[in-house]
């Protein structure tokens, strides 16, 4: 149900192709970079694996792999997909199939990873650990000086999806935050430009959300006034995912709850960076 493609560049048919495949007029998929926002939408809509997110942008990865008929076309919010019709390396069912199945093989051995390394060191957070104690931090947020110390903007402890409570204090807001675990380790600023006393969960969208996890955001959604959340993601494809798992979610609360994206990138830039 909560799936999503684990796409990767790592393909050997990107080294061969010229050698390979001959060039023909046909139609094939094209991306306007400067409409691209980078969210993952289009990727997930290829059935044959042809697109991914490459250094915040939407790629074809290869020629070999887009059929051009332009599935995803109507999943790309900002408009920056369209159909062309030029020179490009012929379309080939088979190797798209044999794509697909590295693709299929790949996301299997990161499943088997992750469960083989809950197995061995992870334990249950349903005990009752003494980290996973409801605090909050109930300072108001002030502004640093601009050459001082940037104060935490931390409201809360804890702040792992996985340890808070659904019915903690901090969470009776009308907005929350739900952040990347790595987000704030590549965004210099975070706490003044993000956090500033709001409450949150952080996860990793790829190896963190299990089923307990999305049953959890589903309860603090429902017991709580929240009428809007901010995603705030790294750039990597993966981190797609938590839109997907929201979608369901949202569909079962009988509350209008807006969602709004915001994207950093790799080298830590904000390059979706909405309404702060």
């Amino acid at each position: 149900m909560f799936g999503i493609k684990n796409i990767t560049c790592c393909n050997l048919f990107l080294h061969m192709t010229q050698a390979n495949y001959k060039k023909v007029k046909r139609k094939i998929i094209k991306i306007d970079e400067e409409l691209c926002t980078g969210c993952g939408n289009c990727v997930v809509a290829c059935a044959e694996g042809a697109l991914a997110i490459i250094d915040g942008k939407a790629k074809v990865i290869n020629e070999v792999f887009c059929d051009g008929l332009g599935a995803c076309i109507g999943e790309c919010p900002e408009g920056a997909l369209t159909i062309e019709e030029r020179e490009a390396l012929e379309f080939d069912e088979e190797a798209v199939d044999e794509h697909l199945e590295r693709m299929k093989q790949q996301e299997e051995d990161i499943d088997s990873t992750i469960k083989q390394a809950l197995s061995e060191g992870t334990h249950s957070h349903s005990c009752n650990c003494p980290s996973s104690q409801p605090i909050v931090y109930d300072n108001p947020w002030e502004e640093g000086a601009v050459s001082g110390e940037i104060p935490s903007a931390l409201r809360q402890w804890p702040a792992k999806l996985t340890l808070v409570a659904p019915t903690a204090p901090y969470f009776n807001q009308e907005e929350l935050l739900i952040i990347a675990d790595c987000a704030p380790v590549a965004f210099g600023d975070f706490h003044r430009t993000f956090m500033k006393g709001k409450p949150l969960v952080t996860t990793c969208p790829m190896l963190s959300l299990k089923e307990q996890d999305l049953q959890k955001l589903e309860d603090i959604l429902r017991a709580n006034p929240i009428k809007r959340i901010e995603l705030i993601l790294m750039e990597v494809p993966c981190c797609q995912k938590i839109k997907l798992f929201l979608e369901p979610i949202l569909s079962k609360i009988d509350r209008s709850i807006t969602v709004e994206e915001k994207i950093i990138s790799r080298d830590g830039k904000l390059i979706k960076p909405g309404a702060v």
